[in-house]
């Protein structure tokens, strides 16, 4: 069985976006009510659940289920509202049975629920209006008739209407016979079923739906831990709370989208015999299979150098003639910079540089430059454009303080 798990907001992605057990997110209109301070009857607008699913699906690849309530019992309203949350990244949504304003299902005995004729077509108009866009039928009628076949006759319905699957709820009690029956009636027919189970999770843990379901929507459980935690707490419990802001704050961080760094290898010294380190293609080669980790690579060599790389639009090489010293070699790059950021290295750069080359600033082993720096690419055109060409790239960082990173 799949696990659909509440999301209360963004942040919780952090925590389950890698727990094998969350197959996706299930956005709740009662905790998205409760988060927003709104009374749970189609009071937060649809709007808000855009708003959520276009945020969400920057962070995940996950499923997102949408809970879109009886989505106003207004076929024209339903069809659109279903349209703008596929755009926004939404893969199903779960369209209940009831009238218009809602009434939550964990209070049976208050629902009114829509005829099967008009639930079906709404359904129907919201599918073919947007016929990618996965539409689950959420069947409250076993709640209010307690009749296993009538339920089960209306879930086909919804289905000969266009919806790719049913959500059979309970909600009164953890007494589930009636579920069951109702479950296994229509998985013998090969209907994709679904639950939420908030009234009966031990049983869900404990198995008994296996062969019953083929999802979960764990509904409420993160929004409820929430609750309850915090309800614990006091402003005076809270003060003595060791706050951890460093953890939130790189998690924001981490936000940032990170782009591609472009390479520059300097290698336009030759070496005692009059070689140049990148003329042998194994050392050259090195840093051009590096491209994976980079938009492009630029060889810096020395006019005369024999060089054997297949030159394209990501992998470049300049020739440098007489040059003064490192800045002046690197200042022959300085056109192929389309980046922000710049990985600045030299050719004979040893394993430790090789294996660090993403760290920031100058990266250091210990007490010993590993021939690395990262910098944003306008800091490097200002060093480059202001110091002597003839000096050395420690030089020129020590000069503008560029930031070091030891590793020991």
């Amino acid at each position: 069985m799949k696990y659909y798990v509440e999301l209360p907001e963004l942040w919780a992605t952090e925590f389950l976006e890698n727990d094998p057990d969350c197959a996706g997110y299930w956005v709740s209109s009662l905790t998205q009510s409760w988060q927003k301070g709104y009374p749970d009857n189609c009071t937060v607008p649809w709007t808000n659940y855009v708003d959520v699913v276009r945020r969400l699906r920057l962070h995940s690849d996950k499923k997102i289920i949408v809970d879109v309530d009886m989505l106003y019992n207004e076929p024209s309203i339903a069809a659109t509202v279903a349209r703008e949350l596929y755009e926004a990244g939404c893969n199903t949504i779960v369209v209940e049975s009831k009238r218009f304003p809602k009434v939550n299902s964990l209070t049976p005995d208050s629902m009114v629920l829509s005829t099967p004729e008009e639930f079906c077509r709404l359904l129907n108009k919201v599918k073919t209006t947007v016929p990618e866009l996965e539409v689950i039928a959420r069947n409250e009628y076993l709640a209010t008739t307690k009749d296993v076949d009538v339920t089960a006759r209306i879930a086909k319905r919804a289905l000969h209407a266009g919806a790719d699957g049913v959500v059979i709820h309970w909600g009164g009690d953890s007494n589930t016979e009636l579920l069951k029956k109702t479950l296994k009636k229509l998985k013998a027919d090969g209907v994709q079923t679904g639950i939420i189970p908030t009234k009966y999770l031990d049983q869900v843990v404990d198995g008994d739906f296996e062969d019953l379901a083929d999802f979960s929507i764990l509904g409420n459980i993160c929004s409820s831990y929430i609750r309850h935690i915090f309800s614990q707490q006091s402003v005076s419990s809270l003060l003595k709370i060791p706050c951890e802001f460093k953890s939130i704050l790189d998690r924001v961080n981490s936000h940032e989208p990170a782009g591609h760094n472009t390479l520059v290898v300097l290698g336009a010294k030759a070496t005692k015999d009059g070689s140049y380190m990148l003329s042998n293609k194994d050392v050259a080669k090195q840093f051009t299979d590096k491209l994976s980790d980079y938009y492009s690579v630029v060889l810096v060599v020395g006019e005369d150098a024999d060089i054997s790389v297949d030159e394209n639009d990501k992998i470049h090489v300049v020739r440098v003639a007489d040059s003064l010293g490192e800045v002046h070699s690197l200042s022959s790059a300085m056109e192929l910079l389309n980046t922000e950021s710049v990985t600045v290295a030299y050719a004979d750069i040893e394993d430790f540089g090789m294996n660090n080359m993403g760290t920031n600033g100058l990266l250091f082993d210990g007490d010993v430059y590993a021939g690395v720096m990262n910098v944003a690419s306008d800091v490097l055109l200002s060093m480059v454009a202001s110091v002597d060409p003839t000096a050395s790239i420690l030089e020129m960082a020590s000069i503008n303080n560029v930031k070091s990173t030891v590793i020991n």
